[in-house]
């Protein structure tokens, strides 16, 4: 079941593209299955994948941004729509996701995917207002999170952007939670944009196991979640064979 309780957000023009962020460190399986999932249902021609240049509040990742872009590249491969973006391998300094968004300038604006995990602390992000201006932001709910917290992160977007229900906005959010509806869409009329909550399915696969998996004696086993192309290229370059030396929690 849908929930759509926004008000004049047929108006808007419909996004072609979803923009899939993170550190891709490396990029497995999880992640395409991911993307397929979002494209199929936002219904969207294409998903631009964009690997995270120097995120502002971790370490910079141990691998390139130039080679987890060359991984995401083997990854996607020739799949219709989907390609990737150097715009945050080329950008200088932090890589705060309302720049991204300002140097891409696609139209018309496109979805912007993060976790729910994630958006617990949107507002506390640089320039939150520019994302909302510049994108249709997609809150997917994570493989098997709970996401504390992530109803007051609803609640503040929603009351930056105007009037809303807040008894009808729990109740949405609560059912994206437990099971028993699958998109919730707010229009944010100050924006212009609009805002979703949608429950994906898509398999849990951790970055940090991942590579530590690799750096370990059972790494056979951890080649098999990346695809074939990829594990190829880690195989043959020798990446990941050190142990990462702290846990993040990009996807």
């Amino acid at each position: 079941m849908a929930m759509d309780i926004s008000e004049g957000a047929d108006c808007l023009l419909r996004p072609r593209l979803a923009l899939l962020g993170g550190a891709f460190n490396p990029v497995h399986r999880g992640h395409l299955v991911l993307a397929k999932e979002v494209q199929a249902k936002l219904d969207v021609e294409g998903i631009l994948f964009i690997p995270t240049g120097h995120p502002p509040h971790k370490d910079l990742p141990e691998v390139s941004c130039e080679e987890r872009q060359k991984m995401l590249d083997l990854a996607i491969g020739a799949t219709p729509g989907w390609r990737s973006s150097d715009v945050e391998c080329r950008m200088a300094g932090p890589s705060y996701t309302a720049r991204t968004i300002s140097t891409l300038a696609i139209t018309p604006l496109p979805f912007f995917i993060m976790g729910d995990d994630a958006f617990v602390d949107f507002w506390e992000w640089g320039e939150p207002e520019v994302i909302l201006r510049g994108a249709h932001v997609v809150v997917v709910t994570r493989p098997g999170s709970t996401a504390p917290g992530v109803r007051e992160g609803f609640m503040t977007v929603l009351r930056a952007s105007g009037p809303f229900d807040p008894k009808m906005t729990r109740r949405g959010i609560d059912g994206v939670l437990e099971g028993h509806v699958r998109e919730v869409v707010w229009s944010l009329p100050h924006f212009g944009t609009t805002l979703r909550y949608l429950r994906i399915e898509a398999l849990s696969v951790s970055s940090t196991e991942l590579r530590n998996g690799l750096a370990g004696k059972e790494r056979d086993h951890w080649l098999e979640l990346l695809p074939d192309a990829v594990k190829s290229y880690i195989v043959e370059k020798g990446i990941y064979l050190a142990r990462p030396k702290s846990d993040d929690r990009f996807p």
